[in-house]
């Protein structure tokens, strides 16, 4: 390494010479440019060395980069320092950036129901799949460096930046380089990192244009038309690493577009007058989990040739003196008048669905900040795939807000896969389709086809100046099991036809509260499965009217690390009516009886609250509380509620660890949960947790009576895996009071 480094240094000492001799008699200072080549997440090194360069007070004349050296020599070259740019890369989420879908936190109330529920999403168009250009879209990429170069959103040529820069893209149509010098600055840098078939391509000027690294990862040739006479150039390529490094999507494909880049790279490197080449070679593109050690290696690479950069520096100023420091050359542009608001894209959704969810009003001043929220409402919507903007200035500090929009298909075709202890194999589809009777709806059908068949079926529709108000009308169809126990006994099973049609008014609050009001019929058949004795048959009906009003605000679909969720409800059992007929152990008819018109109706209250709080990176405390109480009770076994589980599987279950889903039932419980969730590597997750609960307390009279009111306790110990396409959770449970240790199972997703 060292005999290396004393090359480059006699190498650049002399060139610098050289130059500096020819220019002297000239009277023209040097002119020095930085080259930053493409590498994904290697790219982070590139800092490091920026960030030596300006503890040198090296003056950079001129600035070229592909993929990740555009998006950091992007912001270098506008005026961020190398220092500001770590603080950058150290609070961006490079997991939403490399997502294709919305932050699970921005989605609103009412599509959550729906979201990170699939393994596989696919758009219809004409009953026939439709596959993009990429898998990554990335809203999140775009508002990001929106929102991060709004300081130069006037600026459309871009050697007027502080420092004069250039980024190369690749032509889809061709194959040939395309050089980015004016236009939309996060169009030329989202184009020249859109690695082919990861992320999508950026159409321009009739064609689609992909990754620069294809064709010139390592743009040297490019800077030197633009007038640079010293080139240095930090260099991620060292040849394509070996098959077995290989380990995820990202790093397949950004092997794929470094084939040509490998000749390209001999003709490059020998025009630098120094090469900085970081040893990150054991890292690949996709390596944003190690982002902190790669950044310390290039820090370390910026110690190493900061003599080099200080000389340089040094040499230059001596015969050429100038006033430099590389702090506060961004300019200051905090918030801008948006003058007029147009939009590109729109066929199928409406311009009015998009400015209620955006916010954005045309003669008001919004930050950059401001802007991306209602963009990210936007998303959140599910009605776009992507949606984002570009501002064109008109008059100083007033500029056209330009929404470009992307949308998803009308039709969608999704699937997934689950396993349940309780519910056993099954294979999940949804087919919804938007805007299928009027705009702005909702028509969705999904089946679980397994052991157990369900099925739900669906049309919301959308109204009111805001968006916000929904009228749902919707059937739902289950055959699930009733096992009933008697301690750790299962004395018999139930065949349960569930039926549910069902009509309600919500209101939407922001994006995390509703409010629903509503009515719906419901109708049991129960028949015997597996008995030891006696056991009865029939069916039972009932109309229920509610109020319900649900929150929620965690970050993510499974293994939350914040936030909460809670629904509270409160109705009325009325018009009830039921034929049982029981049965002996010879099949014999012994006891009949009928319920008419719902003697007496029963009131139903229910709460669940549930909260997650991050102590460290990697561990979360979480508690849930649970409430339920049926007043009026008969003890009539469809009237309760039914304990146990981990999951809510079903209508009227409360989850409690340390018993089978249904387990017990009662009229009333009031139970408290508290756990622990611990991130032991990567998506690897260990949970603990223990419930307490007080059961049994109202009787037909009385809504607590403290000599009724039983207790039990329950604890669990699992291992979850966070795999998007298919989680998974595995879970030991125990109840004292029952005395067995029972095995959980969840691989896929929930109906």
């Amino acid at each position: 390494m060292k005999s290396k480094i004393s090359i480059c240094k006699i190498i650049l000492i002399s060139s610098c010479f050289a130059i500096l001799t020819v220019n002297s008699i000239m009277a023209q200072r040097p002119r020095v440019g930085l080259v930053l080549s493409g590498g994904g997440a290697k790219g982070i090194s590139h800092i490091g060395i920026l960030q030596a360069i300006d503890s040198a007070g090296l003056k950079v004349d001129y600035l070229t980069g592909t993929s990740m050296g555009s998006i950091i020599g992007g912001l270098y070259a506008i005026g961020y320092s190398g220092k500001e740019i770590e603080k950058i890369s150290n609070h961006l989420d490079w997991d939403a950036i490399l997502s294709n879908k919305p932050i699970y936190s921005q989605i609103s109330i009412d599509e959550k129901d729906e979201y990170g529920k699939y393994s596989v999403e696919l758009g219809l168009k004409d009953y026939k799949p439709q596959i993009g250009t990429g898998l990554i879209e990335s809203e999140t990429l775009w508002l990001t460096l929106n929102e991060l170069f709004m300081p130069v959103y006037n600026v459309k040529d871009f050697s007027k930046f502080n420092i004069p820069y250039k980024c190369i893209s690749t032509d889809l149509s061709d194959g040939k380089a395309i050089v980015h010098s004016k236009g939309e600055i996060v169009t030329a840098m989202r184009a020249s990192m859109a690695i082919p078939s990861v992320f999508t391509a950026v159409e321009h000027d009739s064609t689609k244009l992909v990754d620069g690294g294809i064709i010139r990862n390592f743009p040297v040739s490019d800077i030197k038309e633009m007038g640079a006479d010293i080139v240095i150039g930090v260099n991620l390529f060292t040849g394509l690493p070996d098959i077995s490094k290989l380990n995820n999507l990202l790093d397949v494909f950004y092997q794929i577009t470094q084939y040509r880049d490998a000749e390209d790279l001999v003709v490059e490197k020998k025009l630098c007058d120094l090469i900085i080449e970081p040893p990150v070679g054991k890292y690949s593109a996709g390596s944003f989990d190690a982002k902190d050690s790669i950044m310390l290696i290039g820090k370390e690479m910026g110690k190493l040739y900061y003599p080099y950069f200080k000389h340089l520096a040094d040499s230059l100023n001596k015969i050429y003196p100038i006033e430099y420091s590389p702090e506060g050359r961004l300019p200051k542009t905090e918030k801008i008048f948006v003058d007029e608001i147009t939009f590109e894209g729109i066929e199928k959704t409406s311009m009015s669905l998009l400015l209620h969810k955006i916010e954005i009003k045309p003669g008001n001043e919004y930050s950059a900040a401001e802007i991306n929220k209602g963009f990210e409402k936007a998303y959140s919507s599910r009605f776009y795939d992507n949606v984002y903007y570009e501002l064109k200035p008109t008059t100083p500090g007033h500029a056209k807000l330009v929404c470009k929009v992307k949308e998803s298909m009308l039709t969608q075709l999704k699937l997934g896969l689950s396993y349940h202890s309780y519910s056993g194999a099954a294979i999940l589809a949804n087919l919804t389709i938007r805007n299928l009777l009027f705009d702005q709806s909702r028509s969705m059908f999904k089946i679980a086809a397994g052991e157990y068949f369900r099925l739900y079926a669906e049309h919301r529709q959308i109204f009111g100046s805001k968006a916000n108000n929904f009228i749902n009308l919707s059937y739902r169809s289950e055959n699930l099991p009733l096992n009933l126990y008697e301690g750790e006994k299962n004395t018999a099973k139930y065949h349960v036809a569930y039926n549910q049609f069902d009509l309600n008014y919500t209101r939407i609050f922001g994006i995390n509260w509703s409010l629903a009001v509503g009515i719906n019929r419901q109708r049991n058949t129960f028949s015997p499965d597996i008995a030891d004795n006696f056991v009865v048959n029939g069916n039972s009906k009932n109309y229920y009217t509610y109020l319900r009003s649900e929150s929620k605000t965690t970050d993510r679909v499974n293994f939350p690390t914040r936030g909460y969720e809670f629904s509270a409800e409160a109705g009325i059992v009325f018009n009830r009516r039921a034929n049982i007929t029981g049965y002996d152990s010879a099949g014999n008819p012994v006891d009949s009886s009928e319920i008419v018109d719902g003697k007496p109706a029963l009131y139903r209250f229910m709460l669940n609250y549930s909260r997650y709080h991050s102590l460290s990176e990697k561990l979360v405390f979480l508690y849930n509380l649970q409430a339920g109480i049926t007043l009026h009770s008969q003890g009539f076994i469809f009237d309760d509620f039914y304990m146990g589980g981990m999951q809510q599987l079903f209508n009227r279950q409360l989850v409690f660890v340390g018993l089978l889903e249904g387990q017990l039932t009662t009229t009333s419980i009031s139970s408290a949960l508290v756990g622990m969730q611990y991130n032991l590597s990567g998506n690897l997750f260990l949970t603990g947790k223990f419930n307490t609960a007080m059961y049994d307390f109202s009787t037909l009279t009385d809504a607590y009576d403290k000599d009724q009111a039983k207790w039990i306790n329950g604890f669990s110990l699992g291992l979850g895996y966070n795999l998007g396409v298919l989680p998974m959770e595995f879970n030991a449970m125990y109840s004292p009071q029952i005395g067995t240790i029972y095995s959980h199972v969840k691989i896929g997703f929930l109906f």
